[in-house]
């Protein structure tokens, strides 16, 4: 026996150095990736690119002095910065943004967070008016993303082409990073993102390879269409109206007009004067001048969009025959045109920031190397010193043969015994019978439940739901008792908004009808008829900026509610 003990001793220390080994390995590839962080900025972290309000709203409740761990405190930072730029509230100090940046640098498991840090770093930096360091912070978290971080990828090029065309930099850099950034969101669920890059590469290519800039806004605005992003689909109907008149296929051009009538959108200038373009070249002029007037009356706020209407009234001019008008209205686009392309600054990035860049991406390319030398070599010396114990392993087992034999027949009979016992022990249980019983319709009956809902024709539940609650002519007067009744609730909210804002249609005081009442987003949708939760969070906004809030719809409805506790 006493050989026996040692021969199981040895067994132990082979097993101890297996586990060993495994720690080890375990240890280096993975201590990043322990840490849990607080739930409610997990929340806000999920729902930072549908409902990035709803983000901010959650991320402002966190009292930083609640939160003991640095990483948390480095997490709020971060997301309270990203959700003030998806929100659109411009930066005025980058001191959120630094302090979540010098955490995730010291900390080589938060590679994702680190690349995010780095580009609302340089969102940041562009915000504030140093475009040069925007664009070092956006090729630093390029360079320290994963290879398999698709969005962060596609985002972080996104904001560099963007750069680069609003400061003028690099000729054609702009077009490049914008497609290597659809590359990247192609793999991705991020539609919106994917739609922008077609878009922008959709304006670009308009003049150069027309039919392949059809293709790129085409796919733009299907996108649009699924996401029934009303915004969306006039930004990429508009493309395609500017793409036809290049081309002078006005006759497409007209189509996608009339197929935008009934989207319930605000136009701005440039879509007017362009949709004038196409009535005068088609010698439409009656509806030209229509269109023109209705530009004048929406107002011309800055020399951009006067450069848009001097352009389409000397076209509607030469539709006229008015030859001398057009004449000095192109002298007038002439000369503001000049004015406008004096006054574009260029944004260079000097030579020594770009070695500065390409320095820290080939050390850390090179530091990546070395770390997968290191656990190669890891990995090699544990398998090595695994070889040797099954080397001593197997001589040991040739030793303990004859001695394993022998105990063999005593093993067997303390196998039957338990045997025996185990019998017993399901004797006794037959005694709980009743409860098994019990538990088992249960779950039958929960079984026969959730089939059921599955084979239900959601279609049929569906149109009946729409039926019943989507806002239309025939249920205008309960909507309207239901507006009575939040007056009452919440301090004639309705009353006041509709005599503030006259030009608030139906749809808008639907919206500001159910936010009150603390509809979620799903319940909007189906109320209203869209498709897509998502699309509430932009009628929200836009809402916002039709009333011209200072402050979002939320805020908006507390501020009054909060008067009548007052």
């Amino acid at each position: 026996m006493s050989e026996f003990f040692y021969y199981f001793c040895g067994m132990k220390n082979i097993l101890s150095v297996i586990v060993v080994a495994l720690v080890l390995v375990a240890v280096v590839t993975g201590c990043g990736g322990m840490h849990r962080y607080d739930a409610r900025l997990a929340a806000a972290d999920s729902l930072m690119h549908d409902v990035p309000d709803s983000a901010l709203a959650l991320v402002q409740a966190v009292d930083p002095a609640s939160l003991t761990r640095e990483g948390d405190r480095a997490y709020r930072d971060l997301l309270l910065t990203q959700a003030r730029y998806r929100c659109y509230i411009t930066a005025t100090s980058d001191s959120d943004i630094n302090r979540a940046l010098a955490y995730y640098r010291r900390h080589d498991g938060e590679r994702e967070k680190l690349t995010r840090a780095y580009i609302y770093k340089g969102a940041v930096m562009e915000e504030l008016g140093y475009p040069d360091s925007a664009m070092l912070y956006y090729k630093h978290a390029e360079a320290t993303a994963a290879p398999t971080d698709y969005f962060n990828l596609g985002y972080v090029n996104m904001r560099m082409g963007s750069l680069y065309t609003d400061y003028y930099a690099f000729d054609g850099e702009n077009i490049n990073k914008y497609e290597i950034a659809l590359d990247y969101l192609k793999q991705t669920d991020y539609q919106n993102y994917k739609r922008q890059c077609l878009n922008f590469l959709g304006c670009q290519y308009r003049e150069s390879h027309p039919q392949k800039a059809e293709e790129f806004l085409k796919n733009a605005l299907s996108i649009s269409q699924q996401l029934n992003d009303s915004l969306a689909i006039i930004e990429d109907s508009h493309a395609l109206i500017v793409l036809y008149s290049y081309s002078k296929n006005y006759n497409n051009a007209l189509q996608l007009i009339h197929s935008i009538n009934n989207v319930g959108c605000p136009q701005d200038i440039s879509l007017y004067t362009s949709i004038a373009n196409v009535y005068s070249h088609l010698g439409l002029t009656d509806s030209a001048a229509i269109i023109l007037n209705l530009a004048l009356k929406k107002g011309i706020t800055n020399d951009e969009e006067r450069l848009y209407y001097l352009e389409s009234l000397r076209e509607y001019e030469q539709a006229c025959g008015n030859t001398t008008e057009s004449l000095r209205l192109n002298l007038l686009y002439t000369h503001l045109s000049d004015s406008l392309l004096a006054n574009e600054g260029k944004m260079v990035i000097s030579k020594t920031e770009n070695e500065f860049i390409n320095n820290y991406q080939y050390n850390n390319t090179r530091n990546t190397h070395r770390l997968k030398q290191l656990l190669l070599l890891i990995a090699l010396t544990a398998l090595i010193i695994l070889a040797v114990f099954a080397v001593i392993h197997i001589l040991r087992l040739k030793k303990y043969q004859q001695i394993i034999s022998e105990l063999k027949k005593e093993s067997d009979t303390q196998i039957n015994t338990l045997n025996q016992l185990q019998e017993n022990i399901n004797k006794l249980k037959i005694v709980d019978r009743p409860n098994k019983d019990f538990v088992d319709r249960q779950l039958e009956l929960l079984r026969k439940i959730t089939v059921a809902c599955y084979y239900e024709p959601q279609n049929k539940l569906g149109k009946q739901l729409k039926d019943m609650l989507q806002f239309n002519e025939h249920n205008r007067q309960n909507w309207e008792g239901i507006y009575d009744y939040i007056d009452i609730e919440y301090n004639n909210i309705m009353s006041k908004t509709r005599i503030e804002y006259p030009l608030l249609n139906d749809r808008d005081l639907l919206l500001l009808a159910l936010t009150c009442l603390g509809f979620s987003y799903i319940q909007i949708a189906i109320i209203m008829g869209y498709s897509n939760k998502t699309s509430i969070g932009t009628l929200k906004n836009r809402l916002a900026t039709k009333m011209e809030l200072d402050c979002s719809l939320n805020e908006y409805i507390s501020g009054i509610t909060e008067s009548n506790h007052d």
